[in-house]
């Protein structure tokens, strides 16, 4: 996949194209119905597929506090976006003169001028140019004036519960502790990677050694205690994570704190992906470092049952 950082001035070679317009945040399973209608689309009449997106994310862009609004990383989105089979991925720097483009300049200037759509596929509910005023009957207009094709995907929703696959609902389900329901509308585990640092060794003299990540800019699951795999130079390893700031020890900032069963090697620097399958239960403070002993050995008890019945 050839990525292409873009500006309203840039100039694209590329024409005649297959095109999906959104953020494409998390790659859900109603973001992957429209990439495999693009591509199939696409394949039939022998042309490219591309995906427009904008960097940084308009909510992020209106909203300077929203750092953890991303469901996964920049670089993850585009990983997952090349192995569903694009070609091209546009970011358009989203600033305040994109930001100030009327629905119908938004059509023309971009998807027309610049980008030479043939086709665009979109999801039923996109939303577009200033104040997000454009909608799908004014896209239907500019698609007719202007003689691209246009397909317009439905809602995709869980077959179990009726609910739409959203980037909102799989937010609000990480933050709620319901990782289940995330990964379920991902179709895939949600994941946090990060290089492994050292910490203040206080698990490892309680005989619970952790490997311990900082987290980055992106959502935050809730405070509190999963069964988790984690990936390391492609081994897939089971084990307990708790993600908070450890009051029992008076910790003072957000850590990652896993603990990897059967596992006995020096990890530091290494980059550890986290796949969260789990919610056992809430960070709390215990009175006595022995309570929180005794807690761990039973949160471990639990993961490693659950880990035997997947």
């Amino acid at each position: 996949m050839e990525i292409r950082n873009i500006s309203l001035q840039s100039k694209v070679d590329v024409k005649l194209f297959h095109l999906a317009i959104g953020n494409f945040d998390g790659v859900h399973l109603g973001h992957q119905e429209i990439i495999k209608t693009l591509v199939n689309n696409a394949k039939k009449n022998d042309k490219h597929t591309a995906i427009l997106s904008f960097n940084p994310h308009p909510r992020r862009f209106f909203s300077k506090d929203l750092d953890r609004y991303q469901i996964i990383s920049e670089d993850h989105k585009k990983h997952l976006l090349k192995d569903l089979g694009i070609d091209y991925y546009f970011s358009l720097h989203f600033d305040q003169t994109i930001a100030n483009l009327s629905p119908s300049e938004f059509i023309e200037k971009i998807i027309v001028q610049q980008l030479h759509v043939d086709k665009l596929i979109v999801g039923y509910d996109f939303r577009f140019g200033k104040n997000r005023e454009g909608d799908i009957v004014l896209l239907q207009d500019h698609a007719a004036i202007h003689g691209f094709a246009l397909e317009i995907i439905e809602p995709i929703k869980d077959a179990a519960s009726a609910e739409v696959y959203s980037s909102t609902g799989i937010r609000k389900a990480l933050q709620s502790g319901d990782v289940e329901k995330a990964n379920s509308m991902l179709g895939r585990a949600w994941t946090m990677t990060g290089k492994v640092v050292h910490g203040d060794k206080r698990a490892g003299k309680m005989n619970f050694p952790t490997a311990n990540i900082l987290p980055h800019s992106q959502v935050y699951p809730k405070k509190g205690v999963y069964a988790i795999h984690a990936i390391m130079d492609e081994d897939l390893l089971k084990g307990i994570a708790n993600f908070g700031e450890r009051p029992t020890v008076d910790g003072k900032k957000l850590l990652l704190e896993v603990n990897l069963f059967d596992f006995d090697r020096d990890i530091y620097g290494k980059q550890l992906t986290v796949k969260f399958l789990r919610f056992i239960r809430e960070e709390k403070k215990f009175d006595t470092i022995s309570l929180l002993k005794g807690q761990i050995t039973e949160d471990i008890h639990i993961a490693k049952n659950y880990h035997l019945r997947k």
